[in-house]
């Protein structure tokens, strides 16, 4: 287990159930692995206010990044994948949506056990299945706009690596928020996108956000992720801020060689505005200190009737440093990462 110099925050090292049988959330907290047990039948909460979403997001080579999502917020589901290139701005994209699916879609309840979720539709069908060492991600449609797609990509995944996990209460009692991401997969495969014919290069990685819950309809949040390598070794981090209590526990960590290292707050020298400005995040202890050099904002807005959401993906390049607690010192240079700004009404 990863060591943990932030003692006000609660760590949930065994099987804890997520929700009490009133809704409210037994234990604020976080874990290294998917210690919490999503009770979904223990959600009190109007019928079209349950929020779930699968999301994968690929390093794949070259500037490309490719998103792929299965998600619900109960009055709409959204099946989508978008690939992007950080560097020449190209992106191609595929949403569909399905009116009021409430509670149908067969969501999985424990990111790490082996699941199949698949949705298809007339001209598309989209699968992430996931094993105990390897998950398929497949998409397979057809666009007007942009032509025939066909996604297959693999990910390698190492059962040992630490994970970020945190169970979040708001004010409001029967609202939460559960959330799991992985930080490091290693990644191979092939995507077509109409013109676009990609082949994953060597070396590319995946982050897997794995969200479920109910929230405010109104909510401003910042999250940044990457992952790559560091001094030979696998990297990461995750780090966040704004999103309900967190009186309990922070989602900042940092990744290194399958470890998780803990981080408190964050002080954090943004500018929301201006997305070409550098921002320098480092920890309250000083064992996370990176500088980010933006290169792409990957600015997306849907409104839909009552919804409108808006979020500033911001990719740069990060440098900087982080300590491990016996004192060693790794370098980390010009990984590729992202910050983002996110403004929801949903």
């Amino acid at each position: 287990m990863g060591n943990d110099r932030q003692t006000w925050q609660r760590e949930i090292v065994k099987a804890t159930r997520l929700l009490n049988p009133d809704g409210r959330v037994a234990a604020p907290g976080y874990a290294r692995k998917m210690n919490y047990i999503y009770n979904r039948e223990a959600v009190q909460s109007p019928f079209f206010a349950l929020k779930e979403w699968d999301f994968y997001q690929i390093s794949c080579g070259g500037g490309w990044i490719l998103q792929m999502t299965i998600g619900h917020v109960s009055y709409m589901a959204s099946f989508s994948s978008a690939i992007f290139n950080i560097f020449t701005g190209e992106k191609r994209e595929i949403t569909r949506l399905s009116p009021l699916p409430f509670r149908s879609i067969p969501m999985d309840a424990n990111p790490e056990l082996p699941n199949v979720i698949g949705v298809e539709g007339k001209g598309y069908r989209i699968v992430f299945q996931t094993g105990v060492h390897v998950r398929q991600l497949t998409l397979e449609a057809s666009d007007k706009e942009v032509g025939e797609i066909a996604v297959s990509v693999r990910l390698a995944n190492d059962p040992d690596n630490e994970k970020m996990v945190i169970a979040t209460p708001f004010e409001e009692p029967h609202q939460f928020y559960l959330n799991y991401k992985e930080n490091y997969y290693a990644a191979s495969g092939h995507v077509g996108f109409g013109k676009l014919d990609l082949r994953l290069a060597r070396g590319a990685t995946a982050v897997l956000d794995w969200g479920r819950g109910v929230w405010p309809f109104h909510q401003e949040w910042c999250w940044g992720n990457g992952t790559g390598m560091a001094e030979g070794k696998p990297f990461g981090f995750n780090i966040g801020w704004g999103f309900g209590d967190l009186s309990h526990a922070t989602e900042n960590m940092f990744f290194y060689d399958k470890k998780a290292y803990k981080l408190g707050r964050l002080l954090v020298d943004e500018d929301c505005v201006n997305w070409r400005k550098s921002r320098h995040f480092v920890s309250e202890d000083g064992s996370f200190d990176l500088t980010m050099i933006p290169i792409f904002n990957n600015a997306t807005q849907m409104k839909l009737a009552f919804v409108d959401n808006c979020c500033h993906q911001v990719f740069g390049s990060f440098s900087g440093r982080v300590v491990l607690p016996e004192g060693k010192v790794v370098m980390v240079k010009e990984l590729v990462a992202f910050c983002e700004h996110a403004v929801n009404r949903w």
